[in-house]
């Protein structure tokens, strides 16, 4: 089976993680969509570089910010290519011809299956492939199957929508949740739609954390700050932890998103304490903050799957989260951490107290978090069932259906 997984630089510790442990069952090749100056998001860093649209080598461009271990697990797929594209606009026609030349390399290599692995990743690929004859049959992926409550960007999601989604064989999402709302706000698919869990993300766990000491008071508030992460409830529930747990710290770290102001962080009692780092982190610094941390919050009003989670999980962090979307599929209440409703301050603050002063608990959610990343939220077992997908989609596939070119050399 020969796969070309097309992602996004926001999706990199995922797709990362995923073409790792498919290179264990197929032949790989992850091309990943970056502008040729890029926002520091997702850990994803290439040092402000400047680079030239097209295909360009991944190795060479990444290879000296990430440790070999990291490195290891790129190298492990076929090749790894970033899809650079310029400065002009989705609908240009230069945006157009970069990312038809890339789907035409997708036939080259005569690929099985093109797995785009969020339907919102490009709109460039989705008008590229509007115009273009399809390479191979398309598994479409979809992280985020409805907005968030403050999503800014939706109406570009829904033309991209419209134009990738009747161009799939299949369809994956992470959560059952997720089904129900990809069904809901796109009732007229009508091929398969794959409930597949992702995996903790061990990306970040292969980064050095040189200064990370573990921490029996430290709660972790981290990722891209906007209204749906529930900061305001965090900062409502923090007094009551506060006057329960003297010296109780809470770290917020993140960049907030634009047009997002973070609330003040109160005064707490007892030498408790708010620190907050509002801006990117590098790997190294994120890395730090997981291992030195008791416990991780997502204290979210509303949500899809949480990439915060699945980071956590692989730093061995229990989590402390709300019953919103498909988190309490990833964080099981009382075993990998603790489910509260959300916007119910008083019962994130009794769970945060209980996960600080009840280290038995503590011990058996920890326990808990690694018998999920070794099971349920391993990426072999993600990778095993996305395999069985591809399989389906080109068993049902006739020969002749896709042109293909000839295979190089």
């Amino acid at each position: 089976m020969r796969v070309a997984l097309y992602t996004h630089h926001s999706l990199f510790e995922p797709a990362l993680c995923l073409a790792a442990a498919l290179a264990d069952l197929a032949e790989v090749h992850l091309l990943m969509e970056v502008p040729a100056t890029h926002d520091q998001v997702a850990n994803f860093e290439a040092g402000g570089q400047t680079l030239s649209s097209g295909r360009v080598d991944a190795d060479a461009v990444l290879a000296p910010f990430y440790s070999a271990r990291v490195r290891a697990m790129w190298r492990r797929a076929a090749s790894f290519q970033l899809v650079v594209t310029g400065a002009h606009r989705a609908r240009d026609p230069r945006s157009l011809h970069e990312l038809r030349e890339v789907l035409a390399w997708v036939g080259q290599i005569q690929a099985d299956v093109l797995h785009i692995d969020d339907v919102d990743v490009s709109s460039r690929l989705a008008l590229a492939l509007a115009v273009s004859r399809r390479p191979c049959p398309i598994v479409l992926g979809c992280h985020d199957p409805e907005p968030h409550s403050d999503e800014r960007h939706w109406r570009l999601k829904r033309l991209t929508r419209a134009l990738m989604l009747p161009r799939a064989a299949a369809y994956v999402v992470h959560h059952r949740a997720g089904l129900e709302a990809l069904r809901r706000y796109h009732p007229r698919l009508r091929h398969p739609i794959n409930v597949i869990k992702l995996g903790a993300y061990t990306f970040l766990s292969h980064q050095p954390a040189p200064d990370a000491e573990p921490d029996d008071r430290l709660v972790l508030l981290f990722g891209r700050m906007s209204k749906y992460k529930g900061l305001e409830a965090l900062y409502r529930a923090a007094p009551l932890v506060a006057r329960a747990v003297p010296g109780v710290r809470f770290v917020v770290a993140g960049r907030p998103v634009p047009g997002y102001q973070p609330p003040p962080a109160p005064a707490l009692e007892a030498g408790g304490r708010i620190e907050t780092r509002y801006d990117y982190l590098r790997a190294d610094d994120v890395a730090s903050l997981f291992k030195s941390a008791r416990i991780a919050v997502c204290p979210y009003t509303d949500a899809s799957q949480s990439g915060v989670v699945l980071t956590a999980f692989a730093f061995g962090c229990p989590v402390v989260a709300t019953d919103v979307g498909g988190l309490p599929e990833y964080v099981r209440d009382g075993t990998s951490g603790l489910v509260v409703p959300a916007n119910d301050d008083k019962a994130l603050a009794d769970a945060l107290i209980r996960c600080l002063n009840e280290p038995d608990l503590l011990t058996s959610l920890r326990a808990g978090v690694a018998q999920a990343i070794a099971g349920e939220l391993s990426w072999d077992r993600a990778a095993s069932e996305i395999l069985d997908v591809y399989r389906g989609v080109v068993r049902a596939n006739r020969p002749g259906r896709f042109s293909r070119s000839r295979r190089p050399g």
